[in-house]
């Protein structure tokens, strides 16, 4: 039998979205320190040659892992609502809150790790939002809007994600406070509203 030709690009694509789903939980299992290139390579069934070649050493490899939770920011034509709720999506969903304490926990001892992920996650984030039409003068005001106070309850454990309407309805919300779209009238605090900072009483985990 002769040797099998070089992969086609989309065995290199799903080769790559594997390499990714694997590195992304072993990372969040055993933390990053503890996660070798060699153990995500042998996980995966490849070689580390072939993740130096798709995503470069260990840092670059979370680098990617961060930025495909902001597959929204491939859309050649979104519009801003849009983009801002997938935002809110993407950053206050499971996986992402988990990397996010990760970085954090290696962020002092490893800033060029942290510089990365700024890049990869919100930098990414608010780069998306200026081409969906966001001011640019507004893109980190209503970056900190979309997240809010719910980002950090999220990090602390005390919320569970928002549901897709949940996360629409902040999205119009914080566009409605920079004067960029119709938003949702809040007479009170909603708890559910990642722009709004009141304290609002912690919700238990959604039951399935």
């Amino acid at each position: 039998m002769g040797k099998r030709g070089r992969p086609t690009a989309d065995e290199r694509a799903a080769r790559d979205e594997r390499l990714l789903d694997v590195a992304t939980d072993l990372f969040l299992a055993h933390g990053f320190a503890d996660v070798s290139l060699d153990r995500v390579a042998a996980a995966a069934e490849v070689t580390k040659r072939t993740i130096y070649t798709a995503f470069g050493d260990k840092a670059a490899l979370l680098r990617a892992v961060v930025q495909r939770h902001h597959g929204y920011s491939d859309d050649a034509h979104p519009d801003l609502e849009s983009t801002a709720t997938a935002v809110v999506e993407a950053l206050l969903s499971d996986r992402a809150v988990a990397l996010h304490r990760l970085v954090i926990a290696t962020a002092v001892s490893s800033p060029e790790l942290a510089r990365g992920f700024h890049e990869a996650g919100p930098l990414t984030a608010q780069a998306a939002l200026v081409r969906a039409g966001a001011d640019p003068g507004e893109a980190e005001t209503l970056f900190t809007l979309l997240l809010g106070e719910r980002h950090r309850r999220r990090l602390l454990g005390l919320e569970p994600a928002p549901t897709a309407a949940e996360a629409r309805t902040a999205a119009r919300r914080a566009l409605a406070r920079i004067g960029a779209g119709p938003g949702v009238p809040a007479t009170r605090h909603d708890p559910a509203d990642p722009a709004d900072p009141g304290p609002g009483p912690a919700r238990g985990p959604r039951s399935a």
